[in-house]
This record gives C-alpha cells, structure tokens and sequence, in this order.
C-alpha cells in the first residue's frame, strides 16, 4: 500500500487540472419507436432530434472550418443509441467507396463515432465506416495509445450515395457497450462523444469535438453526450460453437516420417454479460483454424522472435489484462497470452541417432479457458483469466520400437489484473500470475505500475516494478525483479522529449506465462523531438529526433553506447519518407556466447531509408532500404511492396524483400574443449529472401475472400572457425561441426468468410 500511495502523491502533487472551454455537448433524444434503418434519413422520427454540425479541419488546413458540411443527429430508445449522419459533398461523383472486409480501412472517403461510455477519459469504442458501408470497430484504451483491432461487436449501419452526398444510419445496441450502471429515475448520464470524417480526395480530416496538434490526448479531448436516463442494464449471451475438418500432410525430412491424416474437432464459446459494465468470457477447445499463420523469420539471435497475438479469445478484453513492461503497447509484458496453447516445434524433440518422429502435435491443446472483465463504477478495471491446457507427447521410432516423449506438461494458468483510474485520465495497477505444471514448483510473478497524466496532457510519468518467484533448470526456486521509469513531454507546438531508466536483474524471469528477452542489464535512454505540423510549399509537416541509449550488466560490463537520428517528412503531394541512421559503440555483450562469458564486440553502425506513395492511388509503392555493419564486415536489405486497388472491390498486396549479410562476426556454438566450456565463433555470410502475398476480393459486405501466402528462402554459411579465449583475444582451432543452413517455408491461408446474419 505504501507503493501506491507514494504513486499517487506523486500525481497528486505535479497534476493540474484540465484548463479552457467546456466541451461540446450534443443531447440524445429518447424516443418509443425506431427509425429503419436503411441509409435514408427521411424517417419523421429524425425531425426530433437535435443536430450538431462546424466540424474543424485537423488536415490540411488545421483549425479551420471543415470544406464540406456534416450533420450529425442522436436518438435512443431502451435497446439502443441511433445515429443519423448526412455527409454533404459538393463533388458527389468523387466520393471514394471502395468495398473491403470487415476492419480493413481502406483508402476511401469515411466516418467515426466514438464513444466513452465510462466516461474515463481512457476508454474509447470506434465505430467507423466508409461511404461504401464496410465496417471498422475498436476497442481503444489508454486515452487511445493503445488499441484491440480485434473487438467485433454487432451493430447495425447502412449508407447510401447520394446527389448531395452521403448518408449514414448506424444502430448500436446498449449491450455491446460497457458503461457505469444507473439507479432507475437518476440524473441524466454523460457520455463523451466525437464524430469524425474524412475525405480521401482531400485527404481532409475533421473533427467534431477539435483538440489542436500541439496538444496531446484524444479519448480525454472527447465533448460530452447527454440526454441518456434510466439505460438498461442488458444480459448478452452468445453462444458459438463450431465443427471443424482438416487435411494435415507432413513431408518426409530426415528425422520426420511422412504424416498424413485428416482431423476433426469440435468446441464451442460463450459470451455472457453479467451486468453493464462486466462480462464473462469462456472457450471449450477453442477453433483458431482462421488465425492467419505466423511469417517465417530468420532468428540467429540470442533472443526469441516475439509473435503478436491473434487468437481472438485471447484479444478481446486485453486493455485490461495487459501489462506492458518493456517494448511498445503489443510487446513484451507480464502476460504473453501466447504461452497458453503454445507452438510445438520438432526442435523441442529428443531423436536418438538413426530415429524419427512419427506423431508431433502442433501445438498444446487450450482444454478449456475463462475470463472475467469489467470495470466498477468507481473507476476500477478488473480482468481475471483461467486456463488449462492439456499434456503433449509426441511419438518416437527407434529401430522399429515406438514409444512417446513428453514434449509440454498437463498445466494450469491464473492471471488476475486490477486498474484504479485516479485524477484525471491517470490510473494505477497491478497483476499476479501463477503457473503450476505437473512435476515442478508453480512459478509466480506481480508486478504494479502507473500512469500518470500531467498539466493537460502535457506530460506523462510512468513505469513499473515486477518481481518473479521462479524455478530454474536444476529446480531450484530463483526471485528476481524489474522495473522502468519514465518521465515525457507528450504535448507541444515543437519541442517533445523523454528520459528513461530500467534495470532487470540477474534472475528475473517471467517467461512461464509473460514475455522478456533476457535479465541482468540497467541502462537509461533519452530522446529529444522537433516537429512542425504546418505546411510549406513542399511539406506538410515533418519530425526530427535524436536519441541516445546506454546500458551495463550488474557486473559494469558496458553493452549500449548508442545514439541514433531519425526524420519523418510527410510532403505536399502525400508522399511520405523516412530515415534514420545511428551507432553502437557499446563495449561487450554477454549474450552472444550463450551464457559462456563475455564477448568484446565491434562498434556497428546502421541507416535506414524508407518511401511510401499516395495512398489515395490505384497504386501504391513502399520502398524500403537498409544498410550497416562492422569494421569490414556489413549487410544490405532491400524491401518493396506494391498495393494494388484495380477495382473498388479488389485489393492486393504485394511485399518482398532481400538482404545479405557477409563475413559478420559471430557465435557458432559452446564446446567441450580442454576440460571447458568453449564458445566457438565464425565468420556468417547469408542471404535470405521473403515473397508476400496478400488479396482480399470482396463480393458484398458479407462475403469476402482472403488469400495469404508467404515464400521464405534463407541459407547462411559459416568459415575462419576460431574459439574465444578472452572477451576480445580468440585463436585458431579446427571445428568439425557443420552449422551451415538452407532453409525453405511456404505458409499459405485461403479463408472464403459469409456473414449470413449479423453477429
């Protein structure tokens, strides 16, 4: 308790309130019966409402009043809240309605309700669609810094192209929303609201509700609606359940028998709303045979390749669950729901000389999974997740003898996350996890952050403490702990920056069920960012920054001497480029040996320099270039995609890329020589090349094609072996392993999606 009130003094001390004009306000009418909704607005029911309109330009001409006139009406009865929205264009036959799936914001002129049904200031519903009437819906959070594309409510919407124009009527039920529960024949509730339009053409965005560049926050700047009374307090419950056929065919390799079997499975999940503001989640052998598979990648780091999630069980609700530690909003956290059901890779496989693997599963079975999310009325956010999965074996041949390996253990998952908003738009937390696995001790880990919001916006502190009770290898308990501190400048007309310190210590280890590279550093970083958001006669705004990013392990060894540049510059025609450049002089890495000592490594540089086209075009090219190296030594990657639009209806993509890398100094593997542990270093050439491919074809809003797929080549070849002996001495020595590698994957998805009835 003292942690938190030491945090909230903190705030509580350097935050000054929300200063300027009150919000704008547009008042909800109630009413007994429903427009139809069919994209007309000439049902009489709409002469009742109130109309709002002086939408403000934030792009191109910032501040000024909107090109074209938007009328924006608000109705509601005991089911739902009623939108009626008419969009004015003097150019109607340039109105862009280009048809895609669901979520897909397409390049086309469009609209947005958002909604702050808690009124947090925090927690936003985007409700947005295109003149075509294709749907986007988003759970955003953290005053909108952090977002849930995945969140797929149902609601109702229909537009119409008009000779004036276009039109919008959009129904969406109480019961997808979450808001705070009213006693009956109270005061009116107050929501925050914000309407939001865009013209392709123009390349014009509009607000309702307007909040300047200069100032941060955007779920905090929303206006307010009123006029809501004694809302219902609904009980969602849907039930899916799903039967599922597939083909599975393995290819014979060397230690892999050739498989081939068709598989069945079935399960269902349910969603029950417990009350307005809370709802429970649950999953009986979930279906992720939609879940668009994983890019192969190249990984010949000492860390493992971070994977986002993209099981929707397991995405709907994580604004809560969630607790970031080090990395962006997706990255590494305290909770990594991918561990849960994870891959299973036949690397993980013990093949005696001479065996093969006759049966690997692909991955661990979810037996079942639930969870509980909401928030109180008094600004408390309380997300509690259950899981068990189940034991995996795969299937040996040795000689003619079969027996089974355990690859993963029967085992069971507990996440509880709790969040107290406090002051205006901050809140502060805290999680505790638990892992228990047959034949081991339960790992347990918790953690407490804050995020605090300061002078308007205009600042923020935050960061975390985490500690992990842990078993190592020899099944010994291990405690460790991790922290982060961060303090900045997030608003202003030019200047913003930001001071960083974090530490992670030596046997600090989440990974039973959270997501970290690798213990033992402490280091501090900093940035400092010019921007300039009005237009020249050639860009239309631009931002420079320089960076700097230093780091030590707990025993002074220095492993980050970096500084780092980068420009974004947005032109006139739309065009877009990017490019940084920076270098690491840092002195060791304790890493690259793979627990062997440490390793003198040479300073590298790097620069990157990326271009991207209109987006408003047919067709739309991203260029991409990269180099960097060490002393002689250096590598190259060339990325280009191509977005093609040929009709309304079609989009494809196509992105592919090429890199080499020659003669770069690296870890080839630990050996036993001379009584010791050696590591083993070589010289690495390689040479990789990734060919993407991404289609949608959309026949009506309900009926989509998709197609994935991704060919990935890669080899590398090692010479000039020679063994370490101190961190920067090595001397010769004759290796007869063979770490060379050639490596070919071919990942494809074709997903033929009918919504035959809403939800």
């Amino acid at each position: 308790m003292k942690f938190f009130q030491l945090v909230f003094l903190i705030g509580l001390f350097t935050f000054v309130l929300h200063a300027g004009d009150n919000p704008r306000s547009i008042r909800a009418i109630r009413i007994i019966d429903p427009p139809k909704i069919d994209g007309h607005l000439n049902d009489s029911i709409w002469s009742l409402a109130n109309v709002t309109t002086d939408f403000i330009q934030r792009d191109p001409d910032e501040g000024q009043a909107a090109s074209e006139r938007t009328e924006i009406r608000v109705l509601y009865d005991h089911e739902a809240l009623y939108f009626g929205c008419m969009f004015f264009d003097s150019e109607p036959d340039n109105i862009v309605a280009r048809l895609t799936r669901r979520d897909n914001e397409i390049e086309s002129d469009r609209a947005s309700i958002r909604i702050d049904s808690y009124h947090d200031h925090q927690t936003g519903y985007e409700f947005t669609f295109n003149a075509a009437g294709v749907k986007v819906d988003i759970l955003q959070y953290d005053d909108a810094n952090r977002e849930d594309e995945s969140w797929d409510p149902v609601w109702d919407l229909q537009t119409k192209i008009l000779p004036n124009g276009w039109s919008a009527e959009i129904k969406i039920p109480f019961h997808v929303l979450r808001y705070r529960a009213m006693p009956l024949d109270t005061a009116e509730d107050v929501w925050g609201i914000n309407f939001l339009r865009y013209i392709s053409r123009k390349q014009e965005s509009d607000r309702w509700a307007f909040t300047p560049k200069s100032q941060s926050g955007f779920i905090s700047r929303y206006g307010h609606l009123l006029g809501l009374r004694n809302l219902p307090e609904p009980r969602q419950f849907d039930v899916l359940p799903f039967v599922l056929g597939k083909q599975r065919y393995e290819p014979a390799s060397s230690y892999i028998e050739r498989n081939q079997k068709f598989l069945g499975n079935a399960g269902v999940d349910v969603k029950y709303g417990l009350s307005s503001n809370f709802s429970l989640d649950a999953t009986v052998n979930p279906d992720f045979g939609q879940v668009e598979a994983d890019p192969a990648v190249l990984n010949l780091s000492a860390f493992e390749t971070f994977y986002p999630e993209k099981r929707p069980f397991f995405i709907e609700g994580t604004q809560i669950i969630r607790f970031t530690t080090f990395g962006g909003g997706q990255g590494p956290g305290m909770f990594y729901s991918r561990r849960i059901g994870r891959a299973i890779s036949s690397e993980e496989v013990d093949v005696p000389a001479g065996g093969k693997i006759i049966d690997l599963p692909q991955r661990t079975a979810i037996l079942g999974a639930a969870k509980v999310s909401g928030k109180t009325n008094g600004g408390l956010s309380i997300g509690v997740l259950q899981a068990i999965t189940r034991e995996e074996k795969g299937i040996i041949d040795t000689s003619g003898v079969q027996y089974e390996q355990m690859l993963e253990p029967f085992a069971h998952y507990n996440v509880l996350r709790v969040k107290q908003d406090i002051l205006d738009g901050s809140n502060v937390g805290a999680i505790f996890t638990s892992v228990e696995k047959q034949l081991r001790f339960p790992s347990f880990t918790n953690g407490y952050d804050w995020n605090l919001r300061l002078d308007n916006n205009t600042y923020l502190l935050n960061g975390f403490l985490a500690f992990s009770h842990t078993t190592n290898p020899d099944n010994d308990r291990v405690t460790g702990s991790a922290g982060k501190w961060s303090f900045a400048k997030t608003g202003g007309e030019h200047w913003l920056w930001s001071l960083n310190a974090d530490y992670t210590s030596k046997k600090y280890n989440i990974n039973d069920v959270g997501f970290f590279f690798s213990p033992n550093d402490i280091g501090y970083s900093g940035e400092l960012d010019y921007k300039e958001d009005k237009p020249s006669d050639v860009v239309r705004n631009y931002r420079i920054g320089i960076s700097t990013h230093h780091r030590w392990d707990f025993d002074g060894a220095n492993l980050f001497r970096q500084v780092a540049l980068n420009t974004d510059l947005l032109f006139t025609n739309y065009w877009f480029l990017r490019f940084g450049t920076g270098i690491d002089a840092g002195l060791y890495d304790h890493r690259e040996t793979r627990g062997n000592g440490l390793y003198r490594k040479p300073a590298n540089y790097f620069a990157r320099v990326q271009l991207t086209t209109d987006s408003r075009s047919n067709v739309v090219v991203n260029l991409a270039q990269s180099i960097g190296g060490e002393r002689s030594r250096g590598m190259i990657s060339t990325q280009l995609g191509v977005e093609l639009k040929p009709e309304s209806w079609m989009e494809i993509e196509l992105e592919s890329e090429y890199g080499i890398v020659r003669h770069l100094e690296a870890w080839v593997d630990n050996i036993s020589l001379g009584g010791t542990t050696a590591s083993i270093f070589g010289n690495r050439s390689t040479d990789e090349f990734n060919l993407t491919l991404r289609s949608t074809i959309t026949f009506t809003r309900e009926l989509t094609l998709q197609f994935y797929s991704q060919v990935f080549l890669a080899k590398g070849h090692y010479d000039k072996f020679r063994r370490l002996i101190s961190p920067s001495e090595f001397d010769t020595v004759t290796y007869t392993g063979n770490p060379d590698f050639n490596r070919q994957s071919l990942n494809t998805n074709v997903v033929l999606r009918w919504e035959y009835s809403p939800g």
